[in-house]
């Protein structure tokens, strides 16, 4: 082997350690780069699952403050009405008494139901009064007081108030007792936060039966109604017409304060 070639040898075989080592340090250095992104994924995704947790975390303080609010307007309807009951026995206190003496509340007119001066359908059928008078009149009463008994600060079952005040008022459409049957029918259906039906049945007060005692709370009521609603002008208009039609009564007292409460 001559000089040149030893050379060429020598030189091969010292570069070869040194290339390698070389390529050792570009492959660390990528797995190091590697390593670093896999932490930052990992990061990431730690982050991901505590925002999920956090989530699911604010979700359930949702819903519970979502049935917290169903409860207090449940209550707060529930108020109204008893309102109405303890101010209307401020007012109807002597014609309270002469009420039949069932334990029940007293409504918006400030007296007990079956003594009130009702106003019949507009139109009702020969067939209806016909009807209607061949019924006892105790007996009807005693149907009307067992709906109304429904509606008891005591008792609250409102469901079962709704399905006996439309059971009354299918039997006896041209009773006496129909515009109280109607009216309760409509604060049933309120307290329950069905907005639409007691609205429906607060009109129904109005447009069938308008020399009721029960049309100053109907009015009244649809006002909270529409207010409720969102439908803010119309909900003013209402309780400006409850002021003027009757002055002086607990549902303008009533809707003097909602219109109060309403400017702020």
């Amino acid at each position: 082997m001559n000089k040149i070639s030893v050379l060429l040898l020598s030189s091969l075989l010292l570069a070869y350690p040194v290339s390698l080592l070389a390529g050792n340090d570009a492959l660390e250095q990528r797995l190091q780069r590697l390593e670093r992104r896999v932490g930052h994924i990992t990061e990431l995704m730690l982050e991901v699952q505590a925002l999920k947790r956090s989530n699911r975390e604010l979700q359930g303080q949702i819903e519970e403050q979502q049935h917290a609010l169903e409860r207090l307007r449940r209550k707060q309807r529930e108020l109204y009405l008893d309102l109405d009951e303890r101010m209307n026995r401020l007012q109807g206190g002597a014609v309270a008494a002469q009420a039949p003496a069932v334990d029940t509340p007293v409504d918006d007119a400030g007296s007990k139901p079956g003594t009130e001066t009702h106003a019949r359908p507009v139109q009702p059928s020969a067939a209806q009064v016909i009807g209607d008078a061949a019924q006892n009149p105790a007996a009807i009463q005693a149907e009307y007081d067992q709906a109304y008994a429904y509606l008891h600060p005591s008792r609250r079952e409102y469901k079962k108030a709704i399905a006996a005040f439309q059971t009354f008022l299918k039997k006896y459409p041209a009773s006496d007792l129909a515009d109280n049957a109607l009216y309760w029918l409509g604060e049933s259906y309120y307290v329950t936060q069905d907005n639409a039906n007691a609205l429906k049945a607060f009109e129904r007060v109005l447009a069938e039966y308008p020399a009721s005692d029960k049309a100053a709370g109907a009015l009244l009521k649809k006002g909270y109604i529409l207010d409720a609603m969102g439908k803010r002008a119309a909900a003013r208009d209402t309780l400006q017409q409850v002021q003027r039609r009757y002055p002086g009564s607990a549902a303008a007292s009533m809707a003097k304060a909602r219109l109060k409460h309403m400017k702020k």
